[in-house]
């Protein structure tokens, strides 16, 4: 009676009572089939900027240059349907530390004053896997770029006098404003739920269609040196999505 009585207690245990495809339902879900999603991004990157031709004039006059790379902060908004995806991006320049002042004030310094730019971009998603998407992106956009030019002193000048006062060698803004092309890989978790954070990152490059000349907001420049800005990027940034499978005619 004992032994009928333990091996219907067994039969009647859920870990005895699973059906034999009881892990057909792992805890990651399979691969997703959401039709489309939107999708909002705040992100954050560092780029290395070339301008071939103000670097030239920065290294004939002796101009010190904080070569660290720019540090920006990004916003985006997408729309993916199937592999397909359109993406309006924003950036903006992070400020960056000055080089430690020329103790004798002798030295004149550039600053990278502001970067800031807008991109549209249409992505193509090439490996399409249960765990993650690979897109290829391209588009266009524009782009401001500015730098200060500034030599450290150590003169007092009191605070009442400040606008009468003009540091000798001193440009406040520099600037330039340029349209380009955009190409860049992007790596994003798979969407699993019909709201999710996924992480993404990519590596790209943008480059300007044409040299346009620097120009200033404070003085009306003559044969300003024309430039064609080339920037590498790398960005990490966060998917805020909503994903919507596809409706089901009854």
């Amino acid at each position: 009676m004992k032994l009928t009585f333990l091996i219907a207690l067994l039969a009647a245990s859920p870990v005895w009572g699973q059906s034999d495809d009881s892990t057909a339902a792992p805890v990651i879900p399979a691969k997703s089939n959401f039709r489309s999603s939107l999708i909002m991004e705040p992100g954050f990157a560092y780029a290395v900027t070339h301008l071939p031709a103000m670097q030239r004039y920065f290294r004939d006059n002796q101009v010190k240059v904080d070569k660290s790379l720019d540090r920006m902060a990004l916003a985006a908004f997408a729309y993916r349907r199937q592999r397909f995806k359109m993406t309006l991006q924003a950036f903006f320049g992070i400020d960056k530390s000055l080089l430690p002042p020329d103790k004798k004030g002798t030295s004149l310094f550039a600053r990278s004053q502001s970067v800031s730019g807008l991109t549209f971009l249409l992505g193509y998603d090439v490996a399409n896997t249960r765990n993650k998407r690979v897109f290829i992106n391209a588009g266009l956009g524009s782009i401001n770029y500015e730098y200060s030019l500034f030599r450290p002193s150590s003169q007092v000048v009191s605070f009442q006098n400040i606008l009468q006062y003009t540091p000798p060698a001193s440009v406040p803004s520099l600037k330039q404003t340029t349209g380009f092309w955009d190409v860049n890989v992007e790596v994003a978790q798979r969407e699993k739920r019909p709201n999710t954070f996924q992480w993404v990152s990519r590596v790209g490059y943008r480059r300007s269609f044409q040299r346009t000349p620097w120009h200033s907001e404070a003085y009306q420049l003559v044969d300003a040196p024309q430039e064609r800005l080339g920037q590498f990027y790398f960005q990490v940034g966060l998917y805020i999505a909503r994903n919507y499978r596809a409706r089901h005619k009854p």
